[in-house]
């Protein structure tokens, strides 16, 4: 159990695995596992149903009312005492609990957000050891304090009478949100353990960038060291990627904190860059503390040298928001991030892992880590550093005003403290954000009205909003992360006002506002961080949780997974417009995620094309907390959406915008690449049977990390006597080499309209080494192709793509662990649907 044998390192025992767990005053213990939580453990026990099957939800709730109670006993051996002291290591306890060790009350905690450190050595014994660690019930700790108030903060999304999720340093998310459900967990969520002190040891390193261009980089690192003695050491440098930086400093070590300040000069250092635009290069730092010849303490650190600007200032078309990474501009693609799952410990390196390659695979360089969520594992900022996906990382406030008492207050400058220095060493850290709505909920969310505030209360309130997200955040940031962007709240815009010249925005004019998706190409704000539509999991997932009696709008199952109360009706009223009614609910499934990939592309162009007003799009949301209905691109068990997809190609370096502008039809190319390229641009108009009908080739210099227009066509002599029902504009970009870079489409009706026929597909599969290539081919349009294999939830390399007749279509299918026997049955099970089913022909 003991995970490093090296005595001078002081040993570690894992105290992660079996545990045991009771329901307070329970007289049975029964098996638990850390990191886990009170719902997970009960239904391991089988003493709950599955959680996220059916309407359980509903019948859960009882859990967050009682208290919960954990023991381990383990085993010290007597080589533990050679230690100058024992710290007990929780980096995450969910919330409110007492710790006891062999009977004795050795500390208490009360934010999930925090790792704890306990030293302990006088508590525990050689020998059986007993630790227990005793959770209270977020809901009766905290009601006390909401009776008191007098009055309900406005937690809106916190689904229950009282409104007490404020008072709780918890994921906000876990009382409910309009896309998750209310699980108010209690458990040990994050690893712990027993860590043996040495007399000197190194407890933090705090990189600092000074200057950096081409030629040269200067920085330096802060080492905070502990010592329980005065001690001459010496402090070991050692970088893997460039070993001239090695070297060994003396240090006069004093009793307590020691800070010593390394400084680096590095000749042709190599930069990090996002995703796209280069190698995210990392150098890999050992600082090892030595007294004579023997090693007491070490650590590791990775930074990457970059430069980055939050540039958010009034220029001539109002105020700016965007990114300047190494001196470069660079628009920001990617997507909002929640927790994983309802149980946050269920997000393993794996589960990051495959979110990461999805965020990669879809062309993104940045997540924005939501306020009413977590602060994510550190794995997660570790795949973001390897992978060059910058991070948007709000404070875990979202959508409510909140105490500003100074208990809370304290509380909060600790989270603060922790998480700040946590994370300010990670490259992919790009700016702070205090909170996620709050400017927009006081301006525009009728709060007095609905809460029934007094101008006096409403004006302590917003006292106490200033308090906390003007003075305590950005206090913290300064002081642990100085010369980091902080932003109040975002957004700063708001789509209520028409603010769209603003700073950064949040537009729900389509979806809340209920706006047609043809807004998107209108209402283009400098930065857009937030924006989406719902879709529904397709049959394949929906089947994984609900059972075929649920699959109606109107059913309690699929009210219970459809958290917004005009959700459903909002999917079905925006369907109308642009599609032929669905004839059964799996088809309503799959035209759902048409739906929301077409709506958002129209977005993505608008917002890309419109560089450099506008240098962001970040939509609403990556991923899913449960399997439901929601905004998400890739659903809970890891399928890609058809948004997706979408984005994917959206995202890609260079794209063709095509749009129509005054009865013209106006194609622009976007690309990221820092310099312009020879390419040319051949625009094709077909019949949905393949016939030619017209042909341009354009040349072009591609924009240099910019938008050009590459023509504009009049709409009437482009048709011509052309059918606009059946016929298609293709633009390819294609490069002096003849490889082609990107592609679009436009056709000049909406879906309902177009006149399509039945898809006859040619398809040809190649089966290889653990994974499966297919080759589609049609005689005649098939618009959003589907591919589905039956019970495989790998995603295709594309999907959901419209196939030109008589050109051919290669996707590829990653089958880990299966042989090429096994992957041969597969393709009989493998399914194929599109749009022409909708059109009832």
């Amino acid at each position: 159990m003991i995970t490093n044998s090296s005595m001078h390192y002081g040993q570690r025992l894992d105290l992660c695995g079996d545990w045991q767990f009771r329901q307070a005053n329970a007289a049975t213990w029964l098996p638990a596992q850390v990191p886990g939580c009170n719902f997970t453990d009960l239904l391991a026990n089988g003493l709950i149903d599955e959680p996220f099957y059916r309407d359980n939800e509903t019948k859960l709730q009882w859990i967050e009312q009682e208290d919960w109670h954990y023991q381990k006993r383990f085993n010290l051996s007597a080589d533990w005492w050679q230690y100058q002291d024992i710290q007990l290591v929780a980096e995450g306890l969910d919330t409110f609990c007492d710790l006891y060790l062999n009977g004795h009350k050795l500390a208490e905690s009360q934010n999930m957000f925090i790792g704890q450190h306990f030293l302990c050595k006088s508590l525990l014994k050689e020998g059986e050891n007993l630790l227990e660690i005793r959770f209270r019930s977020p809901i009766k700790e905290v009601l006390p304090q909401y009776q008191q108030a007098g009055f309900a903060y406005p937690a809106e999304n916190d689904k229950s009478e009282d409104k007490l999720s404020v008072y709780c340093r918890k994921a906000p998310c876990h009382f409910g949100w309009d896309w998750g459900p209310r699980f108010v967990t209690s458990g040990i969520w994050r690893p712990i353990y027993l860590q043996g002190i040495t007399a000197c040891q190194i407890t933090d390193t705090h990189f600092v960038q000074h200057q950096l261009d081409a030629a040269q980089a200067r920085f330096s690192f802060a080492i905070s060291m502990q010592s329980a003695v005065a001690e001459q050491a010496i402090l070991q440098v050692e970088c893997a990627q460039a070993p001239q930086l090695n070297k060994q400093i003396p240090v006069q070590l004093g009793v307590g904190e020691n800070v010593q300040r390394l400084d680096f000069d590095l000749a042709s250092p190599q930069l990090w860059w996002p995703n796209g635009l280069g190698d995210a290069y990392l150098y890999e730092f050992s600082f090892t503390l030595l007294i004579g010849n023997q090693a007491l303490h070490s650590k590791q650190q990775r930074i990457g040298l970059r430069t980055l600007e939050v540039v958010n200032e009034d220029d001539a078309m109002g105020q700016s928001f965007f990114i300047r990474v190494n001196g470069q501009p660079v628009f920001m693609k990617g997507a909002n991030y929640i927790p994983g799952d309802s149980f946050v410990h269920r997000m393993t390196p794996e589960r990051h892992a495959q979110d990461f390659k999805a965020v990669v695979d879809a062309n993104m360089n940045m997540l924005r880590v939501w306020g009413g969520g977590i602060y994510q594992d550190e794995v997660f900022y570790q795949l973001a550093d390897e992978h060059g996906i910058l991070i948007w990382q709000d404070f875990m406030f979202a959508c409510t005003l909140y105490p500003a008492d100074e208990a809370f207050l304290a509380n909060v400058r600790e989270e603060a403290e922790y998480n700040v220095k946590r994370l300010r060493n990670h490259p992919c850290l790009a700016l702070w954000c205090g909170n996620n709505e709050v400017d927009m909920g006081i301006k525009h969310w009728q709060w007095p009205e609905k809460f029934g505030y007094s101008d006096a209360l409403y004006a302590r309130l917003k006292d106490d909003y200033i308090r906390l997200f003007d003075q305590c955040l950005p206090e913290a940031v300064a002081k642990l992360d100085a010369g980091r962007f902080y932003l109040r709240s975002s957004p700063i815009g708001f789509w209520e006002e028409d603010m769209d010249h603003m700073g950064n925005h949040h537009y729900w004019g389509v979806w809340h506002g209920e706006e047609p998706f043809s807004e998107y190409q209108k209402r283009i704000p400098r930065f857009m961080s937030e924006f989406g539509f719902q879709s529904f999991p397709l049959a394949s997932s929906m089947a994984k949780f609900t059972e075929q009696q649920d699959w109606q709008l109107d059913s309690q199952v699929l009210k219970v997974h459809q958290k917004h109360p005009r959700g459903n009706g909002l999917i079905r009223s925006y369907m109308e417009t642009e599609y032929s009614a669905p004839e059964n609910f799996a088809r309503l499934l799959f035209l759902s995620q048409v739906q929301q990939a077409e709506g958002l592309k129209l977005a993505f162009e608008a917002h890309r094309a419109a560089q450099p007003f506008c240098m962001g799009t970040l939509y609403w949301q990556l991923n899913d907390t449960w399997p439901a209905a929601s905004w998400s691109g890739i659903d809970y068990y890891g399928r890609w959406k058809a948004l997706h997809y979408q984005a994917k190609r959206s995202f890609r370096t260079d794209l063709l915008v095509i749009d129509e502008v005054q009865e013209s039809i106006r194609i622009r190319l976007v690309s990221d690449r820092l310099h312009s390229i020879n390419a040319r641009v051949d625009l094709t108009l077909l019949d949905f049977s393949g016939n030619q009908l017209w042909q341009k080739e354009q040349p072009i210099s591609t924009p240099a990390n910019g938008s050009a227009e590459v023509a504009m066509l009049p709409r009437t002599e482009l048709l011509a006597t052309h059918n606009p029902n059946q016929v298609v504009l293709q633009a390819v970009l294609i490069d002096s080499q003849g490889q082609e870079l990107t592609d679009s489409l436009f056709y000049f009706v909406p879906s309902k309209q177009q006149a399509l026929s039945a898809p006859n597909l040619e398809v040809t599969s190649l089966v290889g080494e653990q994974s499966l290539t297919l080759t589609l081919q049609s005689s005649s349009l098939v618009r959003q192709c589907h591919v589905e294999i039956d019970g495989v939830a790998g995603n295709f390399s594309d999907n959901f793509f419209d196939l030109l007749p008589g050109q051919s279509k290669r996707i590829h299918l990653a089958l880990p662990g299966t042989s090429k026997a096994e992957i041969e049955k597969l393709v009989v099970s493998t399914r194929y649907q599109s749009l022409f089913q909708e059109q009832g022909q």
